[in-house]
């Protein structure tokens, strides 16, 4: 990590009765920043917005939130930003008042390091089923990701997707599944286990000319009959995948026409 910061104060860890360590409560959202521009900003702002009605959270001082993030990106130009709403802590328990005023924090990393060959080759993809509580935040990226470090894959150069135990499709480890056929890319709805994430909005908002993209529940074997397959999130971009289990897709056309649309933002390869 490169800094930390509270309320734009610059910190060296979180106080001990956070919220977030104890309980996992607040939201949050990782931006990719390529040459001193926040991609996707105006998105990222507004998952956070629905993520403070959502947890009932006061609104924060969104003017300070962007000078911070401003000041921050003008002057590393290519990191990550992971900006964190979390509830005050105001004593032990879990009640809270409703809404809840809230500590801003946001975290700078190194921008990681992806294989460009990943985005022309793609990657591995296995299946993992697991179980789903009812959400009572469905869709939104709380702090609390338990589910998605207990179903981390365990060797490098794979990702896990994730199925509930009737078998649909719900996201991957860390992020959307979209599935073509033919010129429509289908992804999963918002739900538990799967998030709005960034990337997902923007691919659903404005696809590729040529290319449509719709909302649809899929169950796993769906994905054997799909053209292509891929993952996203904003800081990895688009990512096809070379093989979900035994099946292996060989066409590349639909997401090379997404990296072509998305990635110049995001300072990624676009092909």
């Amino acid at each position: 990590m490169i800094a930390a910061f509270c309320n734009g104060e610059r910190i060296d860890a979180l106080p001990l009765d956070s919220r977030a360590a104890h309980y996992g409560d607040g939201a949050f959202t990782t931006m990719r920043v390529h040459a001193g521009r926040i991609a996707f900003w105006p998105s990222h702002r507004q998952r956070l917005v629905d993520a403070c009605h959502a947890l009932h959270l006061s609104d924060p001082d969104w003017v300070g939130i962007d000078a911070l993030l401003r000041r921050e990106s003008a002057k590393l130009g290519s990191v990550l930003l992971k900006l964190a709403l979390v509830p005050t802590a105001d004593g032990r328990g879990y009640a809270r008042v409703w809404p809840s005023p809230c500590d801003v924090y946001l975290f700078v990393h190194d921008v990681p390091v992806v294989d460009p060959l990943t985005y022309r080759h793609g990657l591995d993809l296995v299946t993992a089923r697991a179980g789903f509580a009812t959400d009572l935040a469905a869709g939104i990226k709380t702090l609390s990701r338990l589910d998605q470090v207990l179903v981390a894959p365990r060797q490098a150069g794979h990702d896990v997707l994730v199925v509930d135990r009737d078998g649909l499709v719900r996201s991957a480890q860390s992020g959307n599944v979209f599935a073509l056929y033919g010129t429509r890319w289908v992804t999963p709805p918002v739900g538990p286990g799967a998030i709005a994430g960034v990337m997902r909005s923007m691919l659903l908002q404005s696809p590729p000319s040529g290319f449509s993209a719709r909302v649809q529940v899929m169950h796993r074997d769906a994905l054997d009959h799909a053209d292509e397959v891929l993952l996203c999130n904003a800081v990895r971009g688009i990512v096809p995948v070379q093989r979900l289990d035994a099946r292996t897709y060989s066409h590349r056309d639909g997401s090379a026409a997404l990296m072509r649309r998305f990635h110049p933002e995001l300072g990624l390869p676009e092909a």
